[in-house]
């Protein structure tokens, strides 16, 4: 693997069996040859046959590499895939989700005729048992070319890094790794990645199927797993907290304003999964401990929904928001479980 490639394709995989061919799939089938690229699939110590298809696929297609380790997390396992990394640019997948076919060239194509350090593009939702939405051949159009922080000023603040196509010197130049032994690991890493380019621009078309699963990691309805989460809700607000402190100089106050409410969105989303989890007491207790109460206004142009307003009021009040847990959870107890509680409630 020491030959240097146009693009890397880091996928960290763990348990997603019944996902992972559709994903490698859509890899392994794209507009340039395969001697260009290499897709590194990471097997994180699954326990289904997640590892067996990607020795499959590493068998059949020379591009595809396989690292088998112990489970680690997901975190690990891209900074496992960055560590093997050969690839002028990087595109990190997730191995549930897929990628839409023939859309690898224009993206190299739009990177290197604009020297970009970061091109973002969009994504669809897909859900577990609807058809593939199809994606229409979006009209050419302009690159405008930016420095990130110019790009966040003007754009909403995508969180999730496999919104992004990156050029791998500027993660090397900046040591970014991803966060190890959280969830919500990206949430410091694609900031940080966004405010280190010097030009980005973003393609204006759909490359990216989301696959939304209810068994996913952040689906879980777990206990303990819940419990872990809410407090990773508060590491990714300090996280990006900390990014924000870093960058500030470089930021207008559009940008800041953008940055700052992705971080303190986080703590409004850890208090909503606290009231479903049963544990929004809890919760509410750290966010005290931590200084980090009351809640701030969100930027009206990424949270318009009048909405958020009554949220933060609601949110502001702990002893109310607790309240209204325990009814929502007596409500759900008188419920059997297979019953979808919302359309419960509005049938």
């Amino acid at each position: 693997m020491n030959d240097i490639k146009i693009l890397s394709v880091v996928v960290p995989c763990y348990n997603v069996a019944g996902y992972l061919s559709r994903c490698l799939s859509s890899l392994v089938h794209q507009d340039i040859d395969g001697s260009a690229y290499e897709v590194i699939a990471i097997d994180d110590g699954s326990t289904d046959s997640t590892g067996e298809i990607c020795d499959r696929y590493a068998k059949d297609y020379p591009q595809v590499k396989v690292m088998h380790q112990t489970n680690r997390g997901l975190g690990a396992a891209r900074n496992a895939g960055l560590d093997l990394a050969r690839g002028k640019y990087l595109l990190f997948v997730d191995a549930d989700d897929f990628m839409v076919e023939n859309c690898f060239k224009e993206l190299i194509d739009t990177a290197e005729a604009n020297l970009l350090d970061v091109l973002a593009y969009h994504s669809v939702d897909v859900y577990d048992g609807s058809p593939i939405p199809l994606v229409s051949e979006a009209p050419k159009q302009d690159i405008k070319v930016q420095t990130g922080a110019e790009y966040l000023s003007e754009n909403f603040m995508q969180g999730p890094v496999w919104w992004f196509f990156t050029k791998r010197e500027i993660i090397e130049k900046e040591r970014l790794r991803f966060p190890e032994g959280h969830m919500l690991e990206d949430s410091p890493f694609t900031p940080e990645v966004i405010l280190s380019a010097q030009r980005m621009a973003n393609i204006g078309k759909v490359c990216y199927y989301y696959v939304q699963r209810p068994s996913s990691i952040m689906h879980s309805r777990d206990r303990e797993h819940l419990l872990t989460l809410l407090g990773d809700y508060i590491f990714a607000y300090k996280s990006v907290d900390e990014v924000i402190a870093k960058h500030r100089h470089k930021m207008d106050e559009s940008a800041y304003t953008r940055l700052a409410s992705r971080r303190d969105s986080f703590l409004y989303f850890g208090i909503f999964r606290a009231l479903k989890s049963g544990v929004a007491k809890e919760f509410y207790q750290h966010l005290k401990n931590d200084g980090l109460l009351p809640l701030r206004q969100l930027d009206k142009r990424e949270f318009a929904s009048k909405k958020w307003n009554i949220l933060r009021l609601l949110f502001n009040c702990p002893a109310l928001t607790c309240g209204i847990g325990k009814i929502y959870g007596f409500i759900r107890s008188l419920i059997p479980q297979h019953y979808n509680l919302t359309l419960f409630i509005s049938s």
